[in-house]
């Protein structure tokens, strides 16, 4: 029978590289459009993105730790908190700049 934990791993890793993939070719964007605001957004967006990888790696390895009753869980809890907050954070704050920098051109 296989274990939900392991199931629940997998997947987590398996949006991680969904996001390392999306991050890379956000931040391999070098086209000017305009005058480069999209590559520029991407890039910041991509940093955003690559943090949140991270925090899905350490949620898969809080799974993972939970099980075993370590006391490193805490930790692991707390890094996942930390990337979350600040990628979910550089990701809005540089879309909605890109927003707003694509919006004054257009005036």
């Amino acid at each position: 029978m296989i274990d939900l934990s392991i199931i629940a791993q997998a997947g987590a890793f398996i949006s991680v590289f969904a996001a390392i993939s999306a991050g890379i070719i956000m931040a391999k964007v070098t086209k000017k459009f305009g005058t480069g605001i999209l590559a520029s957004g991407f890039k910041t967006i991509s940093v955003g993105i690559f943090l949140i990888a991270l925090g899905i790696i350490f949620d898969a390895a809080q799974i993972y730790f939970n099980m075993l009753n370590s006391d490193l869980i805490v930790v692991l809890i707390g890094l996942k908190v930390i990337f979350f907050l600040i990628g979910t954070y550089i990701i809005v704050i540089g879309s909605k700049r890109t927003a707003d920098k694509l919006e004054n051109l257009t005036k």
